[in-house]
């Protein structure tokens, strides 16, 4: 049995979120909601997706010539409501993820959240050098949906060519190209943070720097059966039970 007492009014468990993951290092305080979040399925708050994409980098990228392929942009400093309350800060973070990688071609993974158009996730993979963002969204909303996300996207992509000193012809200087991407879609209104965190595990696990117009051959579905979005809950619960309980 796992003691959980201490998580009762608020009390907190910490993880610490080191620069290698997302470029910035900052704590993820971890209280009994979040754990309820999983246990209830309801739809996951930034906490669990940054643990999740944690799991993912100390699995699939710590260590490994993949961190310098994917890089991973920080859902709590770069959302919705962080673009609608400081955007210039939200455009350098972005612009810092990008240069960190230089001139190498990497694919940036970012789980947004829309609050406060809705409260609803979705991935941007975005590939700087190549000036390409692939959009995926479980309920197959446009981007155009969401302009001040795809403007704040193509600004950073712009800055971030002007500081690398990049040559772009004139007829693809404000030509940044957003492909969206006929991912598997969700069947209900909670599913929206798992089905993003099942399209980053599967993005690294393809291991491609472009993502098919139709998704990942392996993986291309309508939708999820309930044992992929278990098989979430289940990898979360083991990352908390080893970090905080063992």
């Amino acid at each position: 049995m796992v003691d959980m007492s201490d998580l009762k009014d608020g009390a907190l468990r910490e993880i610490v979120m080191d620069e290698s993951v997302f470029g910035i290092e900052f704590k993820s305080l971890i209280t009994l909601d979040d754990l309820e979040e999983i246990f209830k399925h309801d739809q996951l708050g930034v906490n669990n997706m940054h643990s999740y994409i944690r799991l993912l980098y100390d699995r699939v990228l710590r260590g490994t010539p993949l961190s310098n392929r994917f890089r991973f942009v920080s859902s709590a400093h770069c959302s919705g409501m962080a673009i609608d309350s400081e955007p210039e800060s939200v455009r350098q973070r972005l612009v810092d993820r990008f240069m960190s990688t230089g001139n190498t071609e990497c694919l940036h993974l970012w789980a947004y959240n829309t609050r406060p158009v809705g409260a609803h996730w979705l991935l941007l993979a975005i590939n700087p050098i190549r000036e390409v963002v692939y959009y995926l969204n479980s309920v197959n909303g446009e981007w155009t949906n969401y302009p001040a996300m795809k403007d704040i996207v193509d600004l950073s992509i712009q800055v971030f060519r002007s500081q690398r000193d990049a040559q772009v012809s004139r007829t693809k200087s404000s030509n940044i190209t957003w492909i969206q991407v006929q991912c598997p879609q969700q069947k209900n209104s909670y599913d929206c943070g798992y089905f993003v965190l099942r399209f980053m595990k599967e993005i690294l696990q393809a291991n491609q720097l472009e993502i098919p117009l139709t998704y990942l051959d392996e993986f291309r579905a309508a939708g999820y059966p309930r044992l992929k979005l278990e098989e979430i809950k289940e990898d979360l619960c083991h990352f908390y039970i080893k970090r905080f309980f063992m």
